[in-house]
Formats: C-alpha cells, sequence, structure tokens
C-alpha cells in the first residue's frame, strides 16, 4: 500500500509539471522599451498592410509575453495577431502592445 501512495506521488508531480511546462509563457530573449504609441501605429500599420510576419511584445497583467505571427487590423485601435505555431489567436489592443518588429 505504501509503494502505491509514493507512486500516486510521483505521478502527480509529474502531471504538474508537464502542465506547467506545456502552459507556461515562453521565455523572452530581452524586453525591449515601451514605443511611443506614434511608432506602434506605423508599424502595425506596414505590417498589416504590406503582411508581414512580426514579434509583438505585450504586457499581459503581471508579465510581459512575446509571440510571432501575422495581424490584421481593426476598428478602434484593436488589432488580431494569428501565431501559426501555437494555434493561438490573441486580440490585443494599441494599449496592450509593448514593442514590434519584422521577423525575418
Amino acid at each position: 500500500m505504501e509503494n502505491l501512495q509514493i507512486s500516486h506521488n510521483q505521478v502527480g508531480k509529474i502531471v504538474r509539471n508537464s502542465y506547467q511546462k506545456l502552459f507556461s509563457e515562453p521565455e523572452l530573449q530581452g524586453i525591449e522599451p515601451q514605443m511611443p504609441k506614434a511608432q506602434l501605429r506605423l508599424f502595425l500599420k506596414q505590417s498589416i498592410d504590406r503582411k508581414y510576419r512580426v514579434t509583438v511584445q505585450f504586457n499581459s497583467q503581471h508579465t510581459i509575453y512575446e509571440t510571432t505571427g501575422s495581424l490584421t487590423g481593426l476598428p478602434s485601435d484593436r488589432f488580431i495577431l494569428k501565431d501559426r505555431h501555437q494555434n493561438v489567436t490573441y486580440l490585443l489592443s494599441l494599449s496592450d502592445i509593448r514593442f514590434i518588429k519584422k521577423v525575418d
């Protein structure tokens, strides 16, 4: 019975660690400074018009998050960022975006 309990605890730890790795935010290479709003608007417009693949750093509630994908513009300074690698779509406002850069 004791071996079963130890095995159960080990399985629980493995599942917990795997879950944390799967849903944790990726590590950033470097935190970029907040871009001015006018520069963000210009870069966002160019990225959408020219269909650039971009890396965007955005501010979530307690951390800075970075992802790469393609942008689509919406009214009222809102944007959709589609990340093909993770199959995730983000709905962002201009105030959420910290930094944007083109990916080669």
